[in-house]
């Protein structure tokens, strides 16, 4: 059965600029918390009910959380990023939509994901308030994004989920970047899945 993450291939991505248009509506500054979510081996940020949401063609999907995985899960063009963050998202009838979004380091701070990564909790401990985070800003101008139906990355890597991988990459502080690594010196990705004839779409969105 197609699963996720794969190897995203630009050259036979689809264009597809009739696909609609990502919409985002996250808010500026919204009190957060982060913990060690140890069953699935990630850092994860939970998010309040109705405080944040994207539309695509006119569908409401609430922001559920968002949460870290070093390294990058899905690939481009072979290439394995340092940290992949992923934005997971409810639609009106439960399906699961994903924005994923690769980091790396090189930044100058002051993003959602330096304010978040500062704050990683030891493993086991307790959750970490984070206030006032940007939701706003963390994600990129871009919203060029590669589209295809694959499965959630942990267990129980249910399917029929909704990726939107973002084309644009984040740049961070090396310092955030390496406190995140230091959790997870081994890695908390999940293996390239294979494609099984599916498409992958790319939508324009500068």
């Amino acid at each position: 059965m197609p699963q996720s993450p794969i190897n995203i291939h630009t050259i036979h991505a689809v264009d597809s600029p009739g696909l609609p248009a990502l919409r985002v509506h996250y808010p500026s500054a919204l009190d957060l918390s982060l913990r060690y979510e140890s069953k699935d081996r990630t850092v994860l940020a939970p998010i309040p009910a109705g405080a944040a949401w994207i539309t695509l063609g006119g569908v409401r999907y609430d922001l559920v959380n968002f949460h870290f995985h070093t390294f990058s899960e899905h690939r481009l063009n072979g290439r394995q990023f340092p940290l992949e963050q992923h934005f997971v998202h409810s639609g009106p009838n439960g399906e699961a939509l994903v924005i994923g979004l690769f980091i790396t380091p090189g930044g100058k701070g002051g993003t959602l994901q330096d304010q978040v990564l500062a704050a990683v909790p030891e493993q086991g401990g307790p959750e970490i308030p984070i206030p006032r985070a940007d939701l706003a800003g963390g994600l990129p101008d871009d919203l060029s994004t590669f589209r295809y139906e694959g499965s959630l990355t942990t267990p129980p890597y249910t399917e029929g989920v909704s990726w939107l991988v973002l084309h644009s990459h984040r740049p961070i502080l090396a310092a955030s970047l390496y406190r995140l690594q230091l959790r997870f010196p081994d890695g908390d990705s999940r293996m390239l899945q294979p494609l099984q004839g599916r498409t992958v779409n790319y939508r324009a969105q500068h």
